[in-house]
């Protein structure tokens, strides 16, 4: 037998070549990768970074602005029950003065006996 006949394992050795050829730019492409993230990492950290502060940022904006607007509304809310509260004052202070000058001598029972029951509370407190 001459050896003029191909060897039946020649395609196969063609293809592990082939597969161990691409494993190796695939093995180096791989390295330039993670050699490529690497030296991004900081960059991307620094992004990242600016990005988190950035939004910390616009929270904290947020959060202000809506702090001043409840205190204005507070304020607001504020002045309208001190407006109301003068209203009352000033009915009450109307009602008296009106009933007082209908009434002068019962006006002037109800003082003295409230003077009195209060001065009873004052004194006997004292012994």
């Amino acid at each position: 037998m001459t050896d003029t006949a191909a060897d039946p394992l020649e395609p196969v050795i063609k293809r592990a070549k082939r597969t161990i050829a691409d494993a190796k730019v695939t093995a180096r492409d791989a390295k330039r990768t993670v050699e490529t993230g690497r030296a991004a990492a900081p960059e991307m950290a620094k992004r990242a970074r600016k990005v988190v502060d950035e939004q910390v940022d616009a929270v904290r904006s947020q959060a202000t602005e809506q702090l001043e607007t409840a205190r204005q509304l507070a304020e607001e809310q504020l002045e309208i029950a001190r407006e109301l509260a003068e209203a009352q004052i000033e009915n009450a202070r109307i009602y008296v003065k009106a009933q007082v000058s209908e009434r002068p001598l019962v006006s002037t029972l109800v003082a003295v006996g409230v003077g009195f029951i209060l001065g009873a509370m004052f004194t006997g407190s004292r012994r």
